[in-house]
């Protein structure tokens, strides 16, 4: 009986498991094609890179191993999404192992950031995963609407409705410790 656990068990070692790989494909480059500014990244958590409302941007994003065959397929769906201005669902192209661009135009008029998402399916809006930022830190990379100075100089970000989290009354907490007291 024990012979035969130890065979099973050299039998199981001998065929790979599914991946434990977790989800770290990194936004690595924000590109202006058509005279728009850049700015970034910057930010402690979520990463922003201020772009230009109107403008076409190619962003290129690696890491890739949780779609594609593993980051080897000619291409994978990914989405911008945006509150204010709707998600757009895009299609990025193999660059190499792992790695992907896609073209994105910030919308003209555009608020807010615009968080990234890879291995995405084409009108689920709740598919995909984060991309990360391309330190390798666990937070997340956005675009973020801005407007700049001359020479692309001094990006200031445009918000509007929507841009910041729910506002959070200041006897919430208050009310949750009368629950555990």
């Amino acid at each position: 009986m024990y012979a035969r656990s130890l065979v099973a068990l050299g039998l199981v070692a001998l065929f790979p498991g599914p991946s434990l790989a977790h989800p770290d494909a990194q936004l690595i480059n924000v590109v202006p094609t058509n005279g728009g500014c850049v700015s970034g990244p910057t930010g402690n958590s979520t990463q922003f890179w201020d772009v230009q409302p109107g403008k076409t941007y190619q962003l290129t994003i690696n890491n890739v191993a949780e779609c594609g065959n593993g980051g080897t397929a000619a291409n994978i769906g990914v989405r911008v999404n945006s509150s204010s201005s709707g998600n757009t669902d895009l299609v990025a192209v193999n660059t190499g192992i792992g790695i992907y661009t896609f073209s994105y135009t910030l919308p003209a008029g555009a608020t807010c950031t615009f968080p990234i998402f890879y291995c995405t399916t084409p009108g689920q809006g709740n598919s995909g995963i984060k991309v990360l930022r391309n330190d390798g830190g666990k937070f997340q990379a956005h675009l973020r609407a801005s407007t700049f100075g001359v020479g692309c100089t001094n990006p200031t970000p445009i918000t509007g409705t929507g841009c910041t989290g729910t506002p959070t009354k200041s006897s919430t907490w208050a009310l949750v410790k009368t629950y555990y007291r």
